[in-house]
């Protein structure tokens, strides 16, 4: 699967910080998805997993990435969706 390609791989052999962002953003964003289209547990489930990868991405990005760099900017905006649409 995706999630499982990203944790297993892309994640961890991630160097820079902006691809570190980038495929923490994306997996969070998979959650997000998935926590949209679903209910009681399953939703739950993929709500945590949603939250905990913006959160590890949005302290990478702080350290790392500009406050202007685009990809910071997708994320900001893909977690208040979230934490709109979700939480």
């Amino acid at each position: 699967t995706i999630l499982g390609l990203l944790d297993s791989n892309l994640i961890v052999k991630a160097s820079s910080g902006e691809s570190k962002v980038f495929y923490q953003k994306m997996k969070a964003d998979y959650y997000r998805y998935i926590a949209e289209f679903t209910k009681d547990e399953s939703k739950t489930r993929a709500a945590d997993s949603a939250e905990t990868a913006y959160a590890d991405a949005a302290k990478v990005a702080e350290k790392d990435l500009a406050v202007t760099h685009p990809i910071r900017l997708g994320l900001a905006l893909n977690y208040s969706v979230f934490l709109y649409e979700v939480q």
